[in-house]
């Protein structure tokens, strides 16, 4: 039900720090049962939960433990899962080797937490995949519908998307098929992946490429293969209709959407070529997809928010602003003013040459691109675009960029970072880097560790985190 693959993953980077002291060491697993302290307003839903969980998964016990604040402390020292609404706050309590986990949002005001004291570097104790296992289990559709019948929880939400169409979405939602390979990476980074039946994925043609998310979700091949033709400009509608999708996702400049509309299934609709926008495109899927969704993607907001302040603080006082130009699949095609790649830029502390430009990629010509004069050419990893078609090229050898060696090729983990996705936070982080070497660090390496250990649920390692920011 649940895979497996993102359970242990960012057991060192999640461990809280600057707890507060419990008389001693703890050690709250020394016993097969599982026990839960929570809060006593959430008394009926663990119970419901619990139940479910144990009817499910077999051979599981419980020791379901209710109380206040102080009662909880008392107490936590034999806790394997914490539900509190305190839950911003560390833990009182501190291992001499274990993890405390991420918090997990069961309901608005409730979140939750597992204390695996066993766990000590690269050992794993098998009751710490069974505490994850619950925790996923109330947060997911089927821990959703034990809410909703219970009244803590919606049986449908109301958004605006952001093509500007109403939209009633029944809860939970159980199956999505996500048209748009951006909105794909929307679900990953709300935690929703185990939901996805058909998808489309940007920038995952090179064997490479399609090997890393493999890893990262060994039901990739399965979801994109799903339907036979899939994208924002043409969808097999019949193949879509028969994986009985609650939800679809699809650009809000998608040709197909009257004919998929007349399924009757919930679509949202996105357009996020600016951070803002991609910032709102996230809240959007996360508050359709039940609290743990939206918690995570105001997690993902916040560190976007903070990541653009430091870089900010950094490039701020730099007085020579690195004039750029973003190319496309072509030499001489060039991202305009209205893209996110202009925005990316800005934020980085650049100036994009081609700013004054609209629409989206248009083409130019060489004497342009000397009137320009950009000091930097970026060139993105798609669409066999290639640093050395700028720099084995008589024509472009008169451009200075090109004289100056100053000719780069973005990088790419899983998805092209220069696009309105989660991860183009860390190619901003890479273009401020790379645009003001010995200026600007920003900690490329630990803030993509961070990334992909929180947004993607992936220990990302030490080779492909040098790949990404070196």
């Amino acid at each position: 039900m649940f895979k497996r693959a993102h359970f242990m993953i960012p057991l060192t980077l999640l461990i809280i720090a600057s707890l507060v002291l419990v008389t001693g060491p703890t050690r709250a697993q020394d016993s097969d049962v599982i026990v839960v302290l929570a809060v006593e307003l959430a008394q009926a839903p663990v119970e419901a939960w619990a139940a479910a969980f144990a009817d499910t998964a077999g051979d599981v016990s419980f020791d379901l433990r209710f109380g206040t604040g102080n009662d909880l402390v008392s107490q936590i020292a034999a806790a394997d899962i914490l539900i509190t609404d305190n839950y911003e706050e560390d833990p009182p309590i501190e291992f001499e080797c274990g993890t405390i986990s991420r918090v997990y949002l069961l309901l608005p005001g409730l979140g939750a937490r597992y204390l695996a004291s066993e766990d000590c570097g690269d050992y794993v104790a098998p009751k710490t995949g069974t505490l994850v296992d619950f925790l996923q289990f109330m947060v997911s559709p089927d821990g959703q519908q034990i809410a909703i019948d219970l009244g803590e929880l919606p049986d449908s939400v109301e958004v605006v998307d952001q093509g500007g169409v109403t939209v009633s979405v029944p809860q939970p939602v159980r199956r999505i098929v996500s048209a748009y390979g951006v909105s794909t990476y929307y679900v990953y980074n709300v935690g929703a992946s185990d939901q996805l039946v058909g998808a489309a994925y940007l920038g995952t043609k090179k064997p490479d490429i399609a090997e890393r998310i493999q890893r990262i979700d060994p039901d990739y091949e399965t979801l994109s293969t799903a339907i036979s033709t899939i994208g924002q400009y043409e969808t097999n509608i019949e193949e879509l209709a028969a994986l009985e999708p609650d939800l679809i996702l699809a650009a809000a400049r998608t040709d197909w959407l009257d004919a998929a509309e007349e399924l009757g299934i919930p679509i949202l609709r996105f357009e996020g070529e600016t951070p803002a926008a991609l910032q709102e495109a996230v809240s959007l899927l996360g508050s359709v997809l039940g609290p743990n969704a939206g918690y995570r993607a105001e997690q993902f907001n916040a560190f976007y928010d903070h990541t653009l302040q430091q870089i900010i603080d950094q490039t701020g006082s730099i007085d020579a602003v690195t004039r750029v130009y973003f190319s496309g699949t072509e030499p001489l095609r060039v991202a305009s003013g209205d893209m996110y790649q202009t925005s990316m830029v800005e934020a980085a502390g650049g100036e994009s040459v081609s700013k004054e430009l609209v629409g989206y990629w248009n083409d130019v010509n060489l004497e342009q691109v000397l009137v320009w004069e950009p000091d930097v050419i970026l060139v993105p990893t798609y669409g066999g675009a290639s640093v050395e078609a700028f720099t084995e090229s008589e024509e472009w050898a008169v451009v200075k960029a090109v004289q100056d060696g100053q000719v780069y090729m973005l990088p790419q983990f899983v998805a092209p970072i220069d696009t309105p996705l989660p991860d183009s936070i860390l190619g901003i982080i890479w273009m401020a880097e790379t645009l003001y070497p010995g200026q600007v660090d920003l900690g490329c390496e630990a803030q993509a560790t961070y990334f992909y250990n929180t947004f993607w649920d992936y220990a990302i390692t030490e080779e492909e985190v040098q790949g990404l920011c070196g």
